[in-house]
């Protein structure tokens, strides 16, 4: 749908006002429905926090999560190309900024992921297993992490209340999801003699359980009210955030079933 096509969610078309502290807000009403939603109650959060797993268990979640978080900042830079609203392409900006490290390739969040994972390898015993460049071409990526990053991709270039509910989904679940996934992390610290070396390799979750991941949620909640002008782009957004959790919680699963096979086998 194109965004001419749409003339009741395009980015011209003046903004409701809403008060973000009101339970009367129905897009921040949208926005919490996130945590009853199976893309964070799932078999892969269930196996992940409770027991250590193998390196070849890991490399499963790992080469399909770093393949989604390696693909997410050019999916935003759809969703901004796609917007002439100035608001919220800068709150979508800001996001990207920030999934880039603010500039500092070092701290770039696909980066820092990797790092972990190759302190978490060499603390195992077996540092190639979990090296990117080893896992590109050893774990095979499965069909539900392509379907996710394409319905991202298809989400992000559609009309912007779509666009930006599917953002909202992402956003508010993922506070939520990296500290169920450095809950997990935790299993291995008795891996390292020192703990703030420890402290230190968990950069990755630290970055977002700290302000980043609380500023992303301000930011989506921003742009999605951008968009909220009548019923119509409510339900554009709330259909973007829906089919955003529903492409997740695919997602989360087929990890969990194929991390579980992989220890039967």
């Amino acid at each position: 749908m194109s965004l001419a096509a749409n003339s009741a969610v395009s980015a011209e078309a003046p903004r409701r006002e809403t008060n973000a502290s009101s339970v009367s807000d129905p897009i921040e009403a949208l926005a919490k429905t996130v945590y009853t939603s199976a893309a964070l109650d799932n078999d892969f959060y269930d196996l992940w926090t409770s027991t250590r797993l193998t390196p070849r268990q890991i490399a499963i979640f790992a080469r399909n999560y770093g393949e989604f978080n390696r693909s997410f900042p050019e999916i935003l830079s759809v969703m901004i190309s796609h917007t002439q609203n100035i608001a919220a392409r800068t709150e979508y900006a800001k996001t990207l900024f920030s999934e880039m490290g603010y500039g500092n390739v070092e701290k770039v969040h696909s980066v820092l992921f990797c790092d972990w994972l190759a302190a978490l390898g060499e603390k195992m015993g077996d540092r190639e297993t979990l090296v990117w460049k080893n896992m590109e071409k050893s774990v095979p990526v499965l069909p539900e992490t392509r379907a996710l990053i394409d319905g991202e991709r298809d989400l992000y270039s559609s009309d912007n209340a779509t666009g930006s509910g599917a953002q909202l989904a992402l956003e508010w679940q993922a506070y939520t999801m990296l500290r169920r996934l450095y809950d997990g992390a935790t299993l291995y610290k008795p891996l390292w003699k020192d703990e703030d070396e420890f402290h230190e390799s968990c950069e990755y979750f630290y970055a977002h359980i700290g302000a980043t991941e609380k500023e992303h949620k301000i930011e989506s909640l921003n742009g999605a009210r951008e968009f909220y002008v009548n019923a119509e782009s409510l339900r554009a957004i709330e259909d973007g955030f829906t089919r955003h959790l529903t492409l997740f919680a695919n997602f989360w699963n087929a990890i969990g079933r194929a991390m579980r096979q992989a220890a039967a086998n």
